[in-house]
């Protein structure tokens, strides 16, 4: 009777503990909420900001409160641009619950608005987006912020007022790497009307208006203490973004480089020297690329060594320094034979 008992216990125990982890770690579907579609683009004008098919305005309140995911609505709290000239608020009068601002205008500049907005932000940003679609990194610190905020783990969810800055997001978070079938462009907040909205702005007795801004879940970007990116230096990215860039037939300098490697940190003065002095198309900056990132691309299979520089044309490597060939050694350790090579190379 006392080891049955003793049984009961411990196999009570068991279940207990069982549920409890099948309760903190279970999938989403285990928690009953729906199964993702594929982002898929609206039609007409609202896809061409980017807005989703399936996961918009009308429908996000079916996808809200999940573990797998991150909410950020794109607005500023008081945006500088004209908004109201397009039916839109300046201010950020509510926002659907779950989800967290962090202004679009401060992580890069603002391009292609109607004209009647006029211009809004235009202050320093962690990122510039270029004429033709180029991204660069203005701060060391810009990717780990972009990371922390939006998590590459996760499957994020973009707002904004209309679905301008939100599509601004996705198209920069694929530009650097991220997975774009894991990120939803929702639309605007102006076009909300789920059972999720708080609102911020009030209207009070005497007709004035005032902004509630203290409920607003707010992620503050503030550029002082950060470490500008100058001309000449480099804008470290990873595999995922080095294949991005290719895809889009971009051109530029890449640095194949590990810590610690004293040869590599030459090549990087050479680097720095050069695009300093003649910044050509390479904007006045170039990219590195740790040797353990290359190994996860394709350029693997041609640069088998590091450190290398290699020059990419409209999205394909077409020369590149071989650490293991005697007739590239002049190039690294001289800079004269290095720019001799690196502008003999280059046909942007």
């Amino acid at each position: 009777m006392k080891k049955w008992t003793w049984s009961v216990i411990i196999g009570g125990v068991v279940l207990v503990v069982l549920a409890f982890l099948l309760g903190r770690y279970a999938l989403p579907y285990d928690k009953g909420l729906p199964e993702l579609p594929a982002p898929e683009l609206s039609e007409g004008q609202r896809g061409e900001l980017g807005i989703d098919k399936n996961i918009n305005e009308a429908t996000i309140d079916k996808y809200l409160g999940r573990e797998d995911a991150v909410y950020r609505d794109m607005r500023m709290l008081s945006d500088p641009g004209n908004y109201a000239a397009i039916g839109g608020d300046a201010m950020l009068s509510g926002f659907v619950n779950g989800f967290e601002v962090v202004p679009y205008p401060y992580i890069a500049n603002v391009t292609g608005l109607p004209e009647a907005v006029g211009e809004t932000y235009t202050g320093p940003t962690l990122f510039t987006v270029g004429a033709d679609g180029s991204v660069r990194a203005n701060y060391e610190e810009s990717m780990g912020i972009l990371e922390a905020l939006f998590p590459q783990d996760k499957v994020i969810f973009l707002m904004c007022g209309g679905g301008g800055y939100s599509g601004m997001m996705k198209n920069l978070l694929v530009k650097l790497g991220w997975d774009a079938s894991k990120i939803y462009d929702v639309g605007g907040y102006w076009y909300y009307e789920g059972e999720n909205n708080v609102p911020v702005k009030r209207v009070l007795a005497d007709g004035s208006v005032v902004y509630d801004f203290y409920k607003v879940p707010y992620h503050e970007i503030s550029f002082e203490g950060l470490t500008p990116v100058s001309v000449g230096e480099a804008v470290g990215i990873k595999a995922g973004q080095y294949d991005a860039m290719t895809a889009e037939g971009r051109s530029f300098l890449l640095l194949v480089d590990q810590e610690g490697c004293t040869t590599g940190t030459r090549l990087a003065e050479y680097l720095a020297r050069f695009v300093a002095s003649d910044a050509r198309e390479s904007g006045g900056y170039y990219y590195r690329l740790m040797f353990d990132e290359l190994k996860k691309t394709g350029l693997y299979s041609e640069v088998k060594y590091y450190p290398s520089v290699v020059v990419v044309r409209e999205g394909a490597p077409v020369a590149w320094l071989r650490a293991d060939a005697d007739e590239d050694a002049a190039a690294y350790n001289d800079y004269g034979a290095f720019s001799e090579w690196l502008g003999g190379s280059l046909n942007w």
